[in-house]
């Protein structure tokens, strides 16, 4: 296991721990036998064929030769996977992805369809449901867009469809012979990534999805024996209900904190992931993202001093990065001659002890390095430490029936 997790000011009774990894163990297993619904992704990449794979970097092939830009159509599970793999792992060896539809804004649009009007682009709309309201708007004025400039059979063939078996999206893509996709029943949005909604964007922006699936495979094997494999999921619902806390004070906030911006969006996709899974009957920990060190200038002394309702997740790099700098010799001491990643590293060190000292929990989580085999165990590894975490809680990690509310109401406004 490459994972690592440790932690401090988090204090459970041995026997207490005992009964709640053989719970964890227990929950494992049921998302394994396939008995919980929506429980597709739990297998899913020891079940993606060579020839799934290679029919999807085919698609990315002709992306790339056709078009310096995709505009990817989707919100939520439908967008942040991909946009939180790319976003840690893009070298520039594909077309540049843009996301759009997660939203409604006018003026973010207008500046995608601009930056992408600069060259050659192609759309990959990705809604299972296929009419998502943010969606089908967005996709509509692109599609116009791409009509206008390309005419209809050539933004056919540059349209790639990623939906459900029915719908408009389905519907209107075999009617105008667009390039479909498909998305499984049994696996929701926010588990989603290492579908074909998340593989193909992750494809055409040059990453190398066999890797990718190669590294969930490798957690899905090897990450999951040991007697300590969930304790992160255990010391999540612990913390929250106050009983792992030294002060024991309920813990109803988990901060995900990073100290490299490749590492934002996948935050991001955290917050959806354990927010939308866990955020039922009057439960759940809220989760929250920081970057260090720019939001220590700006929440720091809250992280010190401020209300004790939270514990710091933080998730770091163990290997350096590949670009550094040394500081000039004309810059004051300790600073003068010094790598900008060993000041880095003792910066880390700095924040967790002196949060450690403040009596805050603390969990880091280390990571190898940034590439497809480290990140595809990671992503793989969080969807089921939150999936575990959520049964322990109780409630059902794979739907989330409060989304509904606030569309009746938009529905009602229109």
């Amino acid at each position: 296991m490459s994972i690592k997790v440790e932690s401090a000011n988090v204090s459970i009774n041995d026997e207490y721990l005992k009964a709640e990894r053989e719970r964890a163990a227990h929950a494992y297993k049921d998302l394994q036998t396939g008995d919980i619904h929506m429980t597709g992704w739990v297998s899913l990449p020891d079940e993606i064929s060579d020839e799934k794979l290679d029919a999807i970097n085919a698609a990315a092939d002709r992306i790339k030769a056709d078009s310096d830009y995709l505009i990817v159509v989707g919100i939520g599970g439908s967008f942040l996977g991909a946009c939180s793999v790319i976003d840690m792992l893009d070298k520039g060896r594909g077309v540049k992805v843009l996301f759009a539809g997660h939203g409604f804004d006018p003026v973010e649009l207008d500046e995608t369809l601009k930056e992408a009007e600069g060259g050659d682009y192609s759309c990959c709309v990705i809604s299972k449901s296929g009419g998502t309201a943010e969606i089908i708007s967005t996709f509509g004025i692109v599609r116009e867009r791409m009509l206008e400039r390309y005419g209809r059979e050539e933004t056919a063939k540059r349209t790639y469809v990623i939906t459900g078996a029915d719908g408009y999206l389905s519907d209107l893509a075999k009617a105008e012979g667009m390039i479909t996709f498909g998305i499984p029943d049994d696996i929701g949005g926010r588990y989603s990534v290492f579908t074909d909604g998340g593989l193909l964007p992750i494809a055409a922006a040059g990453i190398d999805i066999k890797a990718l699936i190669g590294g969930a495979k490798k957690a899905r094997k090897e990450d999951f024996d040991a007697e300590d494999s969930f304790d992160y999921a255990i010391m999540r619902q612990l913390l929250n209900e106050g009983t792992a806390s030294q002060d024991g004070t309920e813990k109803t906030a988990e901060i995900y904190e990073f100290y490299d911006r490749k590492l934002v969006m996948f935050g991001e996709w955290l917050k959806q992931l354990f927010g939308e899974s866990e955020g039922k009957e009057g439960k759940g920990i809220i989760p929250m993202s920081l970057l260090f060190s720019r939001d220590l200038h700006s929440m720091g002394q809250f992280l010190q001093q401020g209300s004790p309702i939270f514990y710091e997740t933080m998730i770091r790099q163990e290997e350096d990065p590949e670009a550094d700098f040394t500081v000039p010799d004309f810059v004051p001491q300790p600073f003068a001659g010094m790598k900008l990643s060993r000041i880095e590293r003792s910066m880390e060190t700095g924040v967790t002890n002196a949060h450690v000292s403040a009596g805050t929990p603390v969990i880091t989580i280390y990571f190898n390095k940034l590439d497809e085999d480290s990140v595809g165990e990671m992503l793989y590894w969080f969807k089921v430490q939150c999936a575990v975490s959520v049964l322990l809680l109780g409630v059902d990690p794979f739907n989330q029936p409060g989304v509904e509310a606030y569309k009746s109401e938009m529905r009602k406004a229109l």
